[in-house]
């Protein structure tokens, strides 16, 4: 069951959780995996973080999703990034590389690479998401039936046809999800009311709504909304 935590500055209150969940996985196991989202509430987190403690040095940092596009283009998720990257260790930070010419390749590269630093299965101690007007996280979008993934781990999506920016994408899959330690997922906006109460209360729908795969998460579920977002729930 997801916790919903509303509250007047999202950005805040999930800089809040990731110092929580990165410290408690450094403490215990002295590393923490870590899988950074893209999108619009993604850069004012990463500004927020600047003024925590949080344990860089102890952290690997994946990706959730990347656009096809080079690492310094505007829609790249890893440039939106870049504020809090330079804060970690180069080798520490574990890119998808969305400029590849073949990005089915890539997704396997990245899949071994994700087996290589976090062992198999993988498992990340904090997945940060976001949540599309179609009820997409990751770059699972609606409409597109997605297997769990649990030897894929990393896929090459089509481009979507309702969500910009329209190109293609790499994306975890669900069952990195479905058994982070902890997810943190922002909403921000009326926009989002609707689909947040059809990700969270709605009848199942995995295909219409990829947001409820958190339905099936074994670790802890955190909605971080304010008042317009949650006024659907």
């Amino acid at each position: 069951m997801s916790e919903v935590a509303v509250v007047s500055d999202v950005a805040k209150a999930a800089a809040e959780l990731f110092v929580e969940a990165t410290a408690g996985a450094t403490a215990a196991r002295g590393t923490a995996a870590v899988a950074l989202t893209g999108g619009s509430t993604a850069a004012p987190l990463f500004a927020e973080l600047s003024h925590w403690a949080v344990p860089w040095d102890g952290l690997q940092i994946f990706f959730t999703d990347e656009r096809a596009v080079p690492p310094d283009h505007e829609s790249s998720n890893y440039r939106i990034a870049k504020p809090v990257l330079s804060k970690v260790r180069p080798d520490r930070v574990h890119r998808l590389r969305g400029e590849a010419a073949d990005l089915d390749a890539e997704a396997a590269r990245a899949a071994a690479d994700l087996r290589a630093t976090l062992g198999t299965p993988p498992r990340f101690d904090l997945m940060l998401l976001g949540l599309g007007p179609d009820g997409h996280i990751l770059s699972l979008f609606a409409g597109v039936p997605h297997s769990r993934g649990d030897d894929e781990l990393v896929r090459h999506v089509a481009a979507p046809t309702q969500v910009e920016p329209r190109v293609a994408r790499l994306t975890l899959t669900p069952f990195l999800v479905v058994t982070a330690r902890t997810v943190v997922l922002q909403v921000a906006g009326a926009k989002k009311a609707a689909v947040l109460a059809r990700a969270l209360k709605g009848p199942e729908d995995l295909t219409a709504c990829p947001a409820q795969w958190l339905r099936r998460a074994s670790g802890r579920v955190v909605i971080v909304a304010d008042a317009e977002a949650a006024s659907g729930l």
